[in-house]
């Protein structure tokens, strides 16, 4: 008798920094998906952010690794980080695809809804398509599926809570003096404030 294959999720991002709705919203993607790991993925550059992260690479894991602390389901991987350059999902696909081949493994991309919209200006779209089950995070009176295009038929859907935390809100609110450590979390807050991130 043939076992089902084990569910991978990536969870990619610039995380800069990461904060609390990221990972409340992800696992709960996660738990509906019944996802056994969600990889974590900051992006060296993100192709959407060319001017690059506030926060060092390192910084940015530091900072990943103290929100997600022991929680079992998330593991931070550092494969675009290290592959460095352009971080371009359907490169990261390749390679997790060769650690965890199919059909023992299944890959999910977990994005969100404004990315399903913009999907045909990412590099290879059809491969990120044939590598993996795209996964679009949505939330509470939003539907992107309604303004559809030719990913929308292929796509899951995953409705998540709204939290409105943004990390361009914890930047701005750090530059202004004033204080976010319930929204990344108090190890967060002091390697911002240990390594004076965003103040400018």
């Amino acid at each position: 008798m043939s076992c089902s294959p084990v569910r991978i999720g990536i969870f990619g991002g610039s995380f800069d920094p990461p904060h609390v709705a990221h990972f409340i919203c992800a696992r709960i993607a996660a738990e509906k998906l019944l996802l056994k790991r969600l990889l974590v993925v900051p992006s060296s550059i993100s192709p959407h952010k060319r001017n690059g992260a506030a926060a060092s690479a390192e910084l940015r894991c530091e900072m990943i690794q103290a929100l997600i602390g022991d929680d079992s389901l998330f593991e931070l991987s550092r494969l675009e980080i290290e592959r460095g350059g352009v971080s371009y999902t359907v490169d990261t696909l390749k390679q997790l695809a060769e650690t965890y081949p199919a059909p023992e493994y299944e890959l999910y991309c977990l994005i969100g809804s404004d990315a399903l919209k913009e999907m045909d200006t990412w590099q290879n779209p059809e491969t990120i398509f044939s590598l993996s089950k795209v996964v679009v995070m949505t939330r509470p009176g939003t539907d992107p599926f309604l303004n559809s295009n030719r990913w929308t038929e292929n796509a899951l859907r995953v409705e998540i809570p709204r939290l409105e935390i943004s990390s361009t809100l914890i930047r701005e609110r750090v530059a202004a003096e004033l204080p976010v450590g319930l929204l990344v979390g108090t190890g967060v807050e002091e390697i911002i404030r240990r390594h004076q991130l965003y103040r400018v």
